[in-house]
C-alpha cells in the first residue's frame, strides 16, 4: 500500500468510527498534537483517545486536502477539518506526518490547530 492509500485508509477508519483499522495506520511511538494542546507520545494514548471519541455518536467530520507531500520516505498530509457536535462548528487544520518504514507506511505525527 503506497502513502496516498494508507492516507485515505487511515481517514476513512475516522469517517467509520473503527479503531482496530485506525490503530493499524500509526506507528510507536508517535507524536500527537490535540486541539486543547495535549501531547501523548505512544500508540496506546493515541488508541485510547480516539475509542472515547468514537463512542460518542453525535459529531460528523469533514477532511478536505490543502496540501499533501510526499517522497520516497515520508508523506505529508495538511487537511482542513470541519467538524461538528451537537449543533456546534468548529474548524481546524490536521498535519499528518507518515513514514515508510519498510515497506509499510505508518502515521507518525499528528497534530490538531484549531482556527479561531
Amino acid at each position: 500500500m503506497n502513502f496516498r492509500e494508507t492516507l485515505g485508509r487511515h481517514l476513512l477508519a475516522i469517517e467509520e468510527r473503527n479503531l482496530e483499522a485506525l490503530a493499524a495506520t500509526v506507528a510507536d511511538p508517535l507524536v500527537l498534537i490535540m486541539a486543547d494542546g495535549k501531547l501523548k507520545r505512544a500508540k496506546n494514548e493515541f488508541v485510547e483517545a480516539h475509542r472515547g471519541w468514537f463512542a460518542m455518536k453525535n459529531w460528523t467530520l469533514s477532511a478536505k486536502p490543502v496540501e499533501i507531500y510526499e517522497n520516497a520516505g515520508l508523506g505529508v498530509a495538511v487537511l482542513q477539518l470541519d467538524y461538528r457536535e451537537d449543533g456546534k462548528r468548529s474548524e481546524s487544520y490536521l498535519t499528518l506526518v507518515f513514514e515508510n518504514r519498510g515497506g509499510e507506511w505508518l502515521m507518525v505525527q499528528d497534530q490538531n490547530t484549531p482556527v479561531r
